[in-house]
């Protein structure tokens, strides 16, 4: 039989940026997108909270960047195309891509002549969109060696200001009429920086946070130098000064104002652990609330914030969430299949004896789910954060999943691979953006501690392991963190001995393949293991490699900008049967007789039931689906 759908588990609302429009009647307009497969631009009554608006942005996944022009049209930017909102028609037009070859817009700006521009990926590319004769101007890449040019403002010069990263964090100040481009110099203390995450400029003022550090450096355009420097902004804005010339934004988790003459910083009695999405100013019509108040997007609804009396009102909105793509499944001891999201995050769980899926609740990207002592561990992006979820007690925002800890300050992004190491979860991670050099980490529930080892294979990262005889056994992928060229290095096997903390013995099983892809404990000491064309057994006793089998043509690896996973592993003992998926194809694999049998092609990820007659889930884009073997 083939792949069976078994729904879309995982809908949520999700926004990383907004736009505020005063209109014509006197009403006012919030315009934003939900994540999902497609995005969809909504536009929300921003006096009563109700969606006026929802129109799917055919083509794209993800959207970061939204503008109003002066003319009142609003831009958006999706996967490399741009779309144009007309509010007096409600219509939505797609204009098409701005440059070829670049996938992925960041965040925008506009000039006061209404021309656009859009920061780009993996070109680290600016494109002008000049509405008078609709056409495109590519800028070229800014930074050589940065692929993102992630943030972008307007200064009081008419010059464009864009922070990009990857390698190293930049600012480049664009004369958009002639294209010249000028370096500013980076703040003392900002050299390890990978990016210029966020940046807004007010007055003769430029704002700009980087990472890793999460430090706002606040840069004078008139003096031409460094002059302030905020800890631990949150992000992603600044917002535009008030009449009283302070601008507003949020460092841990409390909003604060900063005048811009004095520099003088002042928290807000306004707690939000979000960050913000943009900032407007509106004129909110109910007491309390004079003159001018600060309002900003979230992902549940919005707040509006009177700097004069101190006052706040949180409006929640009831808005459609948009179907996710599924990142994660795992199943648990308990029998349910648990799932997590892509980019706009969820978490849900199947269960397959009532067939009902749970309400989606709202939580990060989970790149790994992994089921261990009767708690359910999830991996999110960023900042490689552990959380571990108890399925007997009630979901809490904060409380349940518990954070456990993060691997961010050892240079570590995305956990993509987690095993059972006796009595210790151990983890593998993909490194942060622009850096080579993964790393496993090891969890003791009992005693809530962990231990973390950089680079077990130098330069690259860990994206599989299991655990036999008090050994972890390893595979590597020569591809480190996004923006940043692979290892020259073919995908290594490894063999880590926690006695001595440090790898033991390390091979290439497979040579031309960049990663070692999955991994399975067989039987008597043997390990299988997969890249993406061929299965290995490596025996651990005697550290060879002693079969190789060529199942599917590999991955050309020519010219390709990651590989972290895509290879799953599962063998029975008592019937000798491998089951995996490999570049989506399903398959089993009998290890005595050498047969192999592809069950099914086109999905995702793998699980797979061994004790529900051997049901096997996987994955298309949004939905669920199931493989039943038909009974011999």
């Amino acid at each position: 039989m083939g792949l069976l759908k078994l729904g879309e588990p995982l809908s949520t609302f999700k926004i990383c940026s907004a736009a505020y429009q005063p209109m014509e009647d006197g009403g006012y307009r919030i315009y934003t997108v939900a994540q999902g497969k497609p995005c969809r631009f909504v536009a929300i009554d921003a006096l009563t909270g109700q969606m006026v608006t929802s129109l799917p942005l055919t083509g794209s996944n993800h959207s970061w960047g939204i503008c109003v022009t002066s003319d009142g049209s609003v831009y958006v930017g999706g996967d490399g195309f741009l779309y144009r909102y007309d509010p007096r028609s409600d219509t939505l037009d797609h204009l098409g891509q701005a440059i070829d070859g670049e996938i992925y817009f960041w965040r925008m700006a506009a000039d006061e002549s209404g021309n656009v521009y859009g920061g780009t990926y993996p070109g680290g590319k600016v494109f002008q969109y000049r509405p008078a004769d609709r056409a495109f101007r590519d800028y070229g890449t800014l930074v050589p060696g940065n692929q993102y040019a992630r943030s972008m403002d307007i200064g009081p010069n008419g010059k464009l200001y864009i922070g990009t990263g990857a390698m190293e964090a930049a600012i480049i100040e664009l004369d958009t009429a002639t294209g010249e481009t000028i370096k500013l110099p980076m703040p003392e203390g900002q050299e390890a920086s990978t990016f210029v995450y966020d940046l807004d400029v007010h007055e003769d003022k430029l704002f700009a946070r980087f990472t890793e550090s999460a430090d706002l450096l606040v840069y004078d355009l008139t003096k031409r130098c460094w002059i302030h420097r905020i800890d631990q902004a949150m992000g992603l804005d600044v917002s535009p000064p008030g009449k009283d010339r302070r601008v507003y934004l949020f460092c841990d988790q409390k909003l604060h104002a900063l005048h811009l003459d004095t520099l003088e910083l002042t928290p807000c009695p306004l707690a939000h652990d979000e960050g913000a999405y943009d900032f407007g100013w509106i004129a909110w019509p109910e007491p309390g609330f004079p003159g001018q108040s600060l309002i900003s997007m979230y992902s549940g609804g919005y707040f509006i914030y009177n700097p004069a009396t101190h006052r706040a009102k949180h409006v929640e909105v009831e808005l459609d969430g948009s179907p996710v793509g599924i990142q994660s499944i795992a199943l648990g001891g308990d029998g349910k299949l648990y799932l997590g999201g892509y980019f706009a995050g969820g978490f849900a769980s199947y269960d397959p004896v009532t067939g009902a899926f749970s309400p989606c609740e709202r939580f990060g990207q989970s790149e790994n789910l992994f089921w261990f002592k009767d708690r359910l561990y999830l991996g999110v992006y960023p900042g490689a954060r552990i959380y571990q979820y108890d399925p007997d007690q009630p979901w809490e925002h904060g409380v349940n999943p518990r954070l456990l800890f993060s691997l961010k300050r050892h240079g570590q992004d995305r956990p993509f691979t987690f095993a059972a190491a006796g009595d210790r979860l151990v983890i593998g991670t993909i490194p942060a953006y622009g850096k080579l050099g993964g790393a496993i980490a090891f969890y003791d529930p009992d005693s809530e501690q962990y231990e973390c080892f950089a680079e077990p294979v130098p330069e690259h990262s860990v994206i599989a392991l299991c655990y036999t005889d008090g050994l972890v056994i390893g595979g590597s992928s020569a591809f480190g963190g996004l923006g940043c060229p692979p290892s020259g290095k073919d995908g290594t096997l490894f063999v880590w001995d926690g006695s001595v903390k440090k790898t033991v013995w390390e091979g290439v099983p497979v040579p031309g393949e960049k990663a070692v892809a999955a991994l399975a404990p067989g039987e008597n000491g043997m390990i299988w293991g997969m890249t993406t064309g061929s299965l290995f057994a490596f025996n651990l006793a005697e550290r060879r490699i002693e079969r190789i089998i060529d199942l599917f043509p590999p991955l050309n690896w020519e010219g390709l900008d990651l590989f972290w996973r895509g290879v799953y592993l599962q063998y029975e003992e008592n019937t000798g049967m491998l089951y995996g998926n490999c570049l989506e194809k399903l398959f089993q694999f009998d290890v005595r007789s050498g047969e192999l049998q592809v069950l099914a092609e086109g999905g995702t990820l793998f699980a797979r039931d061994s004790g529900n007659g051997g049901t096997i889930y996987t994955v298309k884009g949004t939905g669920l689906y199931e493989y039943r073997p038909v009974p011999s």
